[in-house]
C-alpha cells in the first residue's frame, strides 16, 4: 500500500455499521480527512482511504477501502482536495477471519496535483461565513440567522443547525426551534409516515416528507408517500389536502414568499430538467392552478409576495430571459438574460425589486431588477463554484438589506451579501 501523503490527516475517526441490503449490518469507518498543506501547496486527487481491522493479538482479520464523500454520502471520485480543506470520508470493510476487532488502522493514498485557482471573487460584497454544505436557512432578525448543514434531501430535523450573529461574527451550534415539536405522536397524527394503501406506519417515510414549518405562519407543509401535499397544525392535527396527483413529480423544496404563509413548491428530476411548480397558502388554499396548468420553467421559479405570480426563466422563440408568469395568463418578458440551470437560486421577489443570481460570461453574478423602473443593476460577482451535482439557494433578510447565499457540494458554504435595501 502507498505511503500516506504527509499532509493528509485523519480527524474524528469512528467505527460504525450500516444496513448491508441482506438484513444485516456492515462495518465501516467514518471521519474526516484534512489537507494540512498551506496555500500554494499540493492538492490531492484519486484519494483512497484504507481500513485494516486487527484482533487483540495483532492479527489482520478484515480490510476494506473507501472514498471522500459529500454530505449525502456520495463518493467524490473526481475531486481534487485543495490545501486547508476538510472533507468527510467513508470506508466500509469486511471481516474475513474469526476474532473480535480490537483496532482499526487507517491509511490513505492519493496523487498530488496542482491546486485549482481560487473562486472568481472573495471580495466585494460577498463575505464568507462558513464553508460547510449549507442547505437550509431562516432569518431570525436583520442581524441573526440560523442555517442547516447536511444533505439537501434531508428533513430539517436531520441537519446540524448553527446560529450566526453578524455584528460579532459569532457562530454557535443550536437546535432548530421547531425540532422539539416533531415527536412520534405528531408524525403519526400528520400521516406523514403512513402507507396510504394499507394505513400502516413506516417511520422511514417521515424522512422523505420534506416536512417544513412555515417561518411566517403557524402551520406546517409536507408530502405523504404518494407525494400529495398537505398542511397541518404544528401538532399534526387538522390536516388539509393542498395538491394530489403528484406521485410522478420529484419535490425539491418549498420557497416561502414575502407574504406570511405563502409558499411555492417546486419539482424537477435531474440537472437540466424543466421545473414544475405551484403556489399555495399553509391554510390549505392554493393560490395558483394545479401544477400542470402552469408552463414549466428552465430555472427554479421565484414567487411573488402573494404567490399569484412567479418569476421564471425560459425561452420564447429567439428570446431567452426572465418572465413574469401569472397564474392563468401568459408571461411578460422582464429582461433578456443568459439563464442558469435549475441548480441556481430562485429569484427573490419583493414589492419593488427582483433579485436574480445568474452567470454573466460564465461568472455567477447578483443582479437587481427594479419592478417600477424596469432597470437591471449588477450588484456583485459571487464566489459560487457550482457543478451539475451541486445546488445553491438564497434568502433575503426581513428588511431586505442582506442576502444570504448558500451552496452545497465540495465548494459549498454560506456568504453574507449587503444589498443596500434595493436596486440603487
Amino acid at each position: 500500500m502507498a505511503q500516506d501523503p504527509p499532509q493528509l490527516i485523519f480527524l474524528d475517526t469512528q467505527t460504525a455499521t450500516r444496513p448491508d441490503g441482506f438484513g444485516g449490518e456492515a462495518p465501516l469507518v467514518t471521519g474526516e480527512l484534512f489537507n494540512h498543506g498551506m496555500h500554494g501547496m499540493d492538492a490531492y486527487a484519486n484519494i483512497r482511504v484504507y481500513a485494516e481491522a486487527y484482533d487483540a493479538n495483532g492479527e489482520l482479520i478484515g480490510d476494506g477501502f473507501g472514498f471522500l464523500v459529500n454530505a449525502c454520502g456520495t463518493a467524490l471520485l473526481d475531486y481534487a482536495m485543495p490545501p486547508g480543506r476538510i472533507q468527510a470520508y467513508e470506508a466500509p470493510y469486511e471481516i474475513f477471519a474469526e476474532g473480535e476487532v480490537a483496532q482499526v488502522v487507517m491509511s490513505v493514498a492519493a496523487d498530488a496535483v496542482t491546486p485549482a485557482p481560487p473562486p472568481v471573487t472573495e471580495s466585494g460584497l460577498a463575505h464568507p461565513v462558513v464553508y460547510d454544505e449549507v442547505v437550509m436557512l431562516e432569518w431570525l432578525d436583520e442581524d441573526t440567522l440560523i442555517y442547516g448543514v447536511g444533505c439537501e434531501d434531508a428533513v430539517f430535523t436531520e441537519l446540524d443547525w448553527w446560529q450566526y450573529y453578524a455584528p460579532d461574527h459569532a457562530l454557535k451550534e443550536v437546535e432548530h426551534p421547531d425540532a422539539r415539536k416533531v415527536t412520534p405522536e405528531m408524525i403519526e397524527r400528520s400521516a406523514a409516515a403512513m402507507i396510504t394503501q394499507s394505513g400502516d406506519l413506516n417511520p422511514e417515510l417521515y424522512f422523505g416528507s420534506q416536512m417544513t414549518y412555515s417561518p411566517t405562519a403557524r402551520r406546517i407543509v409536507y408530502q405523504n408517500d404518494l407525494h400529495s401535499i398537505y398542511s397541518a397544525e404544528p401538532d399534526g392535527t387538522y390536516k388539509r389536502l393542498i395538491h394530489k396527483y403528484l406521485h410522478q413529480q420529484s419535490l425539491r423544496g418549498f420557497l416561502w414568499a414575502r407574504n406570511p404563509g405563502v409558499f411555492l413548491a417546486y419539482y424537477f428530476g435531474a440537472y437540466g430538467d424543466p421545473v414544475h411548480y405551484f403556489a399555495a397558502h399553509v391554510d390549505g388554499a392554493r393560490v395558483t392552478g394545479l401544477i400542470d396548468s402552469l408552463p414549466p420553467s428552465q430555472t427554479v421559479p421565484g414567487p411573488s409576495p402573494d404567490g399569484i405570480a412567479a418569476v421564471v426563466g425560459r425561452s420564447e422563440g429567439d428570446v431567452s430571459g426572465y418572465f413574469w408568469q401569472t397564474t392563468y395568463g401568459g408571461g411578460e418578458l422582464l429582461f433578456e438574460a443568459e439563464l442558469p440551470g435549475n441548480n441556481y437560486p430562485a429569484p427573490i421577489v419583493t414589492s419593488d425589486e427582483i433579485y436574480v443570481i445568474r452567470p454573466i460570461e460564465g461568472v455567477p453574478t447578483l443582479q437587481c431588477f427594479g419592478r417600477r423602473t424596469r432597470e437591471l443593476t449588477t450588484i456583485s460577482a459571487l464566489p459560487l463554484q457550482l457543478t451539475r451535482g451541486a445546488r445553491a439557494w438564497s434568502w433575503l433578510s426581513p428588511a431586505a438589506g442582506v442576502l444570504a447565499l448558500a451552496a452545497n457540494g465540495v465548494d459549498g458554504g454560506l456568504w453574507w451579501i449587503e444589498t443596500g435595501g434595493g436596486c440603487a
